[in-house]
């Protein structure tokens, strides 16, 4: 049996102030793998959170991956990326 990680509803929140920004900046990748700091770098060179860049992760924005404080769309159909292995992601 799969153990669930209960979400921490701080850092939820905290995270989730990223998703829509995300999102927009994912949206030309759609479909492709890209490394972490593939998307860091897109991060940095689109996001309005670019200053904030260190706290926005992949991880906590996947489809079939998630963490104590990911965004509220992880393991959902709101997800932005599908963890492929570590460090590698796929843009939904």
């Amino acid at each position: 049996m799969k153990d669930i990680m209960l979400k921490s509803l701080g850092w939820e929140k905290f995270v989730s102030k990223f998703h829509e920004d995300l999102k927009m900046a994912m949206v030309p990748y759609k479909n492709m793998v890209l490394e972490k700091a593939r998307i860091d770098k897109i991060i940095n060179k689109t996001s309005a959170h670019r200053e904030k860049a260190q706290w926005i992760y992949p991880s906590d924005h996947c489809v079939n991956h998630s963490n104590k404080g990911a965004c509220f769309c992880a393991m959902t159909n709101q997800a932005i990326f599908e963890r492929i292995q570590r460090g590698k992601y796929k843009v939904l």
